[in-house]
């Protein structure tokens, strides 16, 4: 009996170590499962925060002799490599193929180019495609191919001006949206002469030949392009040219259009700062006084008293209406300010300054210096007479003859000389000295 007791502890201890081994192998096996699973969980979410992380945008698409060529940018933190490129022709013959493109890494920052010159296929330009790039992290981009053709974009088309006169130049400017969800390529604008209603254009206009740029490798969704040409327009008041904007291989009837219209040059007190000039005379205003008197007369025959070898010492001050024709400066005349009487005699090459003075003449002594101010949308009467700037000696006319007359103003605008200078030639009329 006390053998057999003997056997059964022995039995019992085996199954114990048994029983305790087993509980171990399974609880390393566990814990291996469970490191295993977590290292996964890790992995993965690595995955995913690479996958954010990887940014990367199609910056230009081009097809230089029938080959597709793809830029990309890579603006994000991670260097990518891009393992297919998908191209699909979604025209009549539709196929779909994808193709492991040679020059395929690029660095944080970089820019790779050329992706799509090495993989066999041909561009067809009557034909639209649908192009994907694939990266080794499952990141992808898409955009189509001459698809401007299977949907309208917006198109505005406007002259600027719209009225100009005959000879003159104006901008035909054509704006283009990409009001699609995908990326279009090669926008190419066109122009021809508008033939529906109204009628055909009656001036003769004559557009650039390409405008400017020529052309848009890529316009994304959203994003706006826009085209310029000059327009030269030549004809009568009232005689326009209507010209037509579209695409090359674009949508049927996917068009705007915009009128140029030649206007007459008009004068008026409401136009003179915007046709003739800032500064306007009035040129009924020319006066002139002699020998310091205060009688003004308005004529343009100045008799002429021999005050020796026919010098005419008594025409001595001259006074006219200046109007600033500026809706909000005002204009501060310098005292280069300046009457000149050309002699017109053959040969002669006589010219005669009478600088700017003061406003309150007939004291005609002393000539002060500088000149006066002409407000915003004003008219003043201003005096010539001194024989230089800011002098006080009296100017006369040198001789007897016929003589052309000029003003040549000098100022600034606005009380302020710096940066703010200003200079116009005005011509006037003729006077007779005799």
């Amino acid at each position: 009996m006390r053998t057999r007791r003997g056997i059964a502890s022995v039995v019992g201890m085996v199954f114990a170590i048994i029983a305790l081994t087993t509980t171990i192998a399974y609880i390393s096996y566990s814990m291996g499962i469970l490191n295993n699973f977590n290292q996964s969980v890790l992995v993965k979410n690595q995955q995913l925060t690479d996958v954010d992380k990887e940014k990367f945008q199609i910056s230009s698409v081009t097809v230089p002799n029938g080959k597709l060529d793809v830029t990309v940018a890579n603006t994000g933190s991670l260097p990518i490599q891009f393992t297919k490129m998908w191209i699909q022709n979604t025209s009549a013959t539709d196929w779909a193929n994808s193709y492991v493109p040679t020059n395929n890494m690029v660095s944080p920052g970089g820019v790779l180019t050329n992706i799509g010159q090495n993989i066999p296929v041909s561009i067809n330009p009557a034909n639209s495609y649908n192009v994907k790039l694939v990266t080794s992290r499952g990141n992808t981009q898409q955009f189509t191919m001459n698809s401007i053709g299977a949907a309208p974009v917006n198109i505005q088309f406007y002259a600027f001006p719209s009225a100009i006169p005959s000879g003159y130049t104006t901008e035909l400017v054509m704006i283009v949206t990409n009001n699609q969800s995908s990326t279009l390529v090669n926008i190419t604008p066109q122009i021809s002469k508008w033939t529906g209603t109204p009628s055909p254009s009656n001036a003769a206009c004559t557009p650039s030949v390409t405008s400017s740029p020529p052309s848009v490798s890529t316009l994304a969704p959203g994003s706006t392009a826009v085209f310029k040409w000059d327009l030269k327009i030549i004809g009568n008041p009232n005689q326009f040219c209507t010209y037509a904007a579209s695409l090359q291989n674009g949508f049927p009837g996917n068009t705007a259009s915009t009128t140029a219209t030649v206007k007459s040059i008009t004068a008026t007190s409401s136009n003179w700062s915007t046709t003739w000039g800032i500064l306007s005379i009035n040129y009924t205003s020319l006066q002139y006084a002699q020998n310091g008197g205060s009688s003004w007369t308005n004529n343009w025959s100045v008799p002429c008293s021999n005050g020796g070898n026919g010098a005419c010492k008594n025409t001595d001050v001259w006074r006219m209406s200046i109007t600033n024709n500026d809706p909000t400066r005002s204009f501060i005349l310098n005292g280069n300010t300046t009457l000149i009487a050309f002699s017109s005699f053959p040969g002669s090459n006589t010219a005669t300054q009478f600088f700017i003075i003061n406003n309150n003449y007939p004291s005609i002594h002393p000539y002060p210096t500088n000149g006066q101010t002409i407000p915003a949308n004003s008219t003043v009467t201003v005096y010539f007479g001194t024989n230089s700037a800011g002098g006080s000696n009296p100017q006369s006319l040198p001789s007897t003859g016929q003589f052309a007359v000029s003003i040549l103003t000098f100022g600034y605008w606005d009380s302020i000389a710096s940066n703010n200078f200003f200079g116009q030639n005005i011509p006037y009329e003729g006077i007779i000295s005799s």
